[in-house]
């Protein structure tokens, strides 16, 4: 394992630890959202996930070309970092708030922000992951990259789960804390602008 992060471009390791943050506490939240919202908003719940849902995947499909179309135009790659950080800052700020949902329609503006906020996230992403990731090592650094994120994703999922069960009150604070860990993602990306090698420079 030391032998290939040696190997691995910095880049490469900082957008993956840019992913642990945001990514990761997601994969959990998403799974713990519905049954959150079902005492907010009601029996009718199972609704107004699904058109939120709907709401996230129609925002993230119409902004994705425009912001992919937009990088490219871009020579440089401090602007890519900046949208990045923009958008794992969008995809954190709707769970900070979740606990003053009370109504669906507050439900739907917060996932809109967060559909945005992916879209600005993972074309800049993939982007400056594509072009930082090191010739002839592909595999094995997307497959370091997955392990790392699977991992760090488990043991996530083990404790905010824990957490979320002993009350409303902890919930709450499972909520707001995921939030606040998918912005400081946010850190990480800003880190790259300080490596001077990079390839995407």
């Amino acid at each position: 394992m030391k032998k290939l992060t040696a190997k691995i471009n910095k880049v490469v390791l900082l957008l993956t630890m840019s992913d642990v943050f945001s990514w990761g506490p997601l994969i959990i939240i998403s799974s713990l959202s519905s049954i959150y919202l079902a005492d907010r908003l009601g029996s009718d719940t199972i609704e107004f996930v699904g058109i939120g849902t709907g709401i996230y995947y129609i925002t993230r499909a119409l902004f994705q070309i425009p912001v992919g179309k937009f990088t490219d135009k871009l020579k440089k790659d401090k602007d890519e970092i900046a949208i990045l950080v923009i958008g794992t800052l969008l995809m954190g700020l709707p769970y900070i708030l979740y606990p003053s949902i009370n109504h669906a329609y507050q439900y739907y503006i917060l996932q809109f922000i967060f559909g945005l906020g992916v879209s600005l996230n993972i074309v800049n992403w993939r982007k400056l992951f594509a072009l930082n990731i090191g010739e002839g090592m592909e595999g094995e650094e997307y497959a370091l990259y997955d392990t790392i994120l699977s991992i760090s994703t488990a043991i996530l999922s083990i404790i905010l789960g824990l957490i979320a069960n002993l009350g409303d009150t902890y919930f709450n604070i499972v909520m707001i804390t995921s939030g606040v860990i998918m912005m400081s993602a946010s850190v990480w990306v800003l880190l790259i602008a300080t490596i001077k090698r990079r390839k995407s420079r």
